[in-house]
């Protein structure tokens, strides 16, 4: 018998042949809330979602504005991507990116991203044996009250695990929810991001154009 595969995510992967070297050397990086827990007096040791300091927003949130050639690269790697794979033209730009790093013994607790249509994952380590790999949790199983386990792995019921290695790129969209094991390698560094689109988006009742809600300037010397 044959089977039929509906419904699937697109997950989009590429290798980065780059010089990460500036980029290892930045030393702006977010913590999470597991390690927010794990250093109490680190001095990144803050709820960045609580931030509403635009100067610091821009300095920990937004890493790759200071690195335009990189920001650039990855945007095209991505519109190519949602281009080929998923027959979109919207012209997606980075709207947030941050610096991780997970010492041995860190981990990333199970969450998603919001405000975003897709996320993604730049790995510029010089080394990730044994380091703990980025899951995506698989959404199927919580669609259904069953709970058996299948003879061996299928893409149905398991997770998918993306695999660690200097230069590789990895998107996702960004309703998948994802997580780590505790990292036993030594330090795993990453650059996370979120892409959104740029250009008008056209359907029915739910077209959205920036524009239609952009703060208006008055001159007061108008009459």
């Amino acid at each position: 018998m044959n089977s039929i595969i509906p419904f699937g995510y697109h997950i989009g992967n590429d290798k980065l042949d780059y010089n990460f070297r500036d980029l290892r050397k930045d030393n702006n990086v977010s913590l999470n809330a597991l390690q927010r827990l794990r250093y109490p007096d680190d001095p990144m040791s803050i709820d960045l979602h609580t931030l509403s300091n635009e100067e610091l927003a821009d300095k920990y949130l937004r890493i790759l504005e200071k690195y335009p050639e990189l920001k650039a690269l990855i945007e095209s790697r991505f519109n190519m991507f949602a281009y080929k794979m998923l027959a979109y033209d919207y012209k997606f730009k980075i709207s947030t990116s941050w610096l991780t790093r997970l010492d041995p013994g860190d981990q990333i607790d199970n969450h998603r991203h919001h405000n975003c249509y897709y996320s993604g994952l730049l790995y510029y380590g010089k080394n990730y044996n044994n380091a703990a790999p980025l899951i995506l949790e698989n959404p199927i199983p919580k669609t259904t009250d069953y709970n058996f386990p299948p003879r061996e792995h299928n893409i149905m019921m398991h997770d998918f695990t993306l695999q660690l290695f200097t230069g590789a790129l990895y998107f996702f969209p960004s309703g998948i929810r994802h997580f780590t094991t505790i990292n036993q390698g030594e330090t795993r560094q990453s650059l996370a991001f979120n892409i959104v689109p740029t250009v008008p988006i056209y359907s029915g009742d739910s077209s959205f154009n920036y524009e239609w809600v952009r703060p208006v300037s008055y001159d007061d010397t108008d009459d």
